[in-house]
């Protein structure tokens, strides 16, 4: 199902089969793959394509991924989406990426208020949740400035023979919908 959306510089579109490269290239990158807490490095294109599987499947609800397209030039600059619904609590998981050259421009604070406001309107959601590894300090003042506020839970997850410390982060999905 596409869920195209549009912001001021941005076209997030959903997800599909003709990402395949763009999905491999960013998963395999180091530095991204770095703060990711539960994949390693992808190291086969096939691996890509069970990403693209697992977020077009129909069967998987409130599963989303976009790609952050630059409206100047088309330019594919990373992915951002939802994971682990729990439709019953109302709760889920946002996740995001994004190539190094694309930091500090206010890209992925632009797709995610987006992202938030369409989990707002279509989804019946409560509560947002970001894990971050406790030494990305930029996805940490992002979720900040987005309203994320630090749960003071954390989440360990072993990965190359490594602890990764996450915080996990959390945004009151009521506060924002009386804001609107």
């Amino acid at each position: 199902m596409d869920k195209k959306l549009i912001t001021q510089r941005l076209i997030l579109k959903s997800i599909s089969e003709e990402d395949r490269e763009f999905i491999f290239s960013e998963f395999s990158d180091a530095v991204i793959s770095k703060y990711l807490y539960d994949e390693e490095p992808l190291t086969d294109i096939k691996q890509a394509d069970e990403i693209i599987h697992t977020y077009t499947n129909p069967q998987h609800e409130g599963l989303y991924r976009w790609i952050l397209v630059r409206k100047t030039d088309n330019r594919k600059m990373g992915t951002c989406g939802f994971h682990c619904f729990n439709k019953g609590e109302g709760t889920i998981e946002i996740g995001y990426d994004l190539q190094a050259e694309f930091c500090g421009h206010g890209y992925m604070q632009e797709a995610l208020k987006e992202i938030i406001a369409y989990g707002i309107e279509i989804m019946p959601l409560k509560q947002i949740h970001a894990h971050i590894y406790v030494g990305n300090e930029k996805s940490i003042a992002l979720s900040e400035r987005l309203g994320f506020i630090n749960s003071k839970k954390v989440y360990n997850y072993t990965l190359r023979d490594k602890d990764y410390l996450h915080l996990i982060y959390s945004l009151d999905c009521s506060s924002l919908k009386s804001m609107q």
